[in-house]
């Protein structure tokens, strides 16, 4: 059926001021749309009916309607007997942008993605718009994000000082330089953003593209250079256990918390802070990293081994596993927090300093070593990684946490508690 369009005045709509607004009907298979234009007439413009007798307001609403009869017009017959009117209106008004030029604040749009993260991968986003925000200038629109400017993106993160939050002054310079994989993160999530962005707001079947060209076939990220390994020698976790009882403090806090990664395989700063069961000697956790991308939810049960409960019960939280959310009040000040104080403890130990993530490539380097002996697959399932070769393999098998827990047990083994 025939899309139609016509102007109104619908009495019932008037404002507080006594005038109304001039929209424009769009009707498809018997159902209709209004559409508001800037037109704004009074009583004595309109009849009780709604039609515009003011000559002047009637000539500027004619060519509202011409306008969006050019637009309904160019539909194909066969797109049309597929669409409702809503389809029909989302169409028109889409159109209508596009002869505007379509424009999208990307930084700020990209900050709206981070606050629907985990806050752990929402916070590298902040700091990755930020960046392009300082690059620029100012709040980028999508247009300027071409190849160009991201290859002066790409030069600018990695020569622009590691910047720092400082009180009372915000985002500043601080000392040395961005982290390795700077540049490979902050352009892949420029590069996610604007993805997310064309999936937003093109629409194929529709013939709506405002972001037709997809730069990023042509701009190619970075990759990660090669990881470093964080591991460190066994007779450091060695130091750590025979100290523990003598240090104090935040120190004291530090280590016994990289002590329980080390001895619940490797679990996360985040996990620690947020797990919330401890049944029976059995932590439970969904591992905050993979589990959006784990059919499992990224399910983690660790055994705590008899070396490891002296520590565990030393921080048993009231409703929590373990005490760290009720003594921290974020994640954010808990992680600083374990980091001051390992660097406290390395400083007087006159060590190479580490940090807590340290604990992670620590127990996975002794595992996979000759002492211990256990291979990569059961490696990689306690530390909870996200491998695609296996999901065919994880539908059949059901998972034996007893192997993963004797393969801890192996581990602590190695050392004196």
């Amino acid at each position: 059926m025939a899309i139609t369009v016509n102007h109104v005045v619908l009495p019932h709509l008037r404002k507080d001021d006594g005038t109304n607004l001039v929209r424009i009907r769009i009707t498809h298979n018997r159902k209709s749309k209004y559409l508001k234009t800037n037109i704004t007439v009074e009583p004595a413009d309109f009849t009780r009916s709604g039609r515009l007798k003011n000559q002047g307001k009637l000539d500027i609403a004619d060519d509202e309607v011409r306008d969006i009869r050019r637009i309904v017009d160019a539909i194909p017959t066969s797109a049309t007997d597929g669409m409702d009117i809503d389809d029909v209106v989302r169409y028109v008004k889409a159109k209508r942008a596009d002869g505007q030029g379509f424009r999208l604040d990307f930084a700020s749009y990209g900050m709206r993605m981070a606050e629907r993260m985990k806050p752990g991968t929402g916070k590298n986003y902040i700091v990755a718009m930020r960046c392009l925000v300082r690059y620029f200038g100012h709040n980028p629109d999508i247009s300027e994000i071409t190849v160009r400017a991201m290859r002066g993106f790409e030069d600018f993160v990695r020569n622009e000082p590691r910047m720092v939050h400082h009180s009372g002054r915000g985002v500043v310079a601080g000392e040395g330089v961005k982290g390795r994989r700077a540049v490979s993160m902050y352009t892949g999530i420029v590069r996610t953003v604007y993805r997310r962005a064309r999936m937003e707001f093109n629409d194929p079947d529709l013939g709506i593209m405002r972001i037709p060209v997809d730069i990023f076939e042509y701009y190619q990220v970075p990759k990660d250079p090669a990881p470093e390994h964080r591991d460190i020698p066994a007779e450091t976790i060695q130091m750590l256990i025979d100290q523990r009882s003598e240090l104090e403090g935040r120190e004291r806090m530090a280590v016994d918390a990289f002590l329980l990664s080390f001895g619940l395989m490797g679990i996360n700063a985040a996990d620690l802070y947020s797990c919330t069961r401890n049944n029976g000697g059995v932590v439970e956790y969904n591992r905050q990293k993979t589990s959006s991308r784990r059919g499992d939810g990224a399910l983690m049960r660790v055994r705590i081994e008899e070396c490891v409960k002296v520590i565990s019960d030393e921080y048993r939280g009231r409703q929590t596993a373990f005490s760290f959310c009720e003594r921290y009040s974020s994640q954010g000040v808990f992680v600083t927090a374990l980091n001051k104080g390992l660097r406290a403890w390395c400083e007087r130990n006159d060590h190479d300093v580490f940090t807590f993530y340290s604990a992670r490539h620590t127990w996975a380097t002794l595992a996979r070593s000759k002492r211990c002996g256990i291979d990569k697959a059961t490696v990689s399932e306690c530390l909870c990684h996200v491998d695609g070769s296996s999901r065919v393999d994880d539908i059949y098998i059901r998972k034996d946490w007893e192997v993963l827990w004797d393969a801890n047990a192996k581990v602590l083994s190695l050392f004196r508690w």
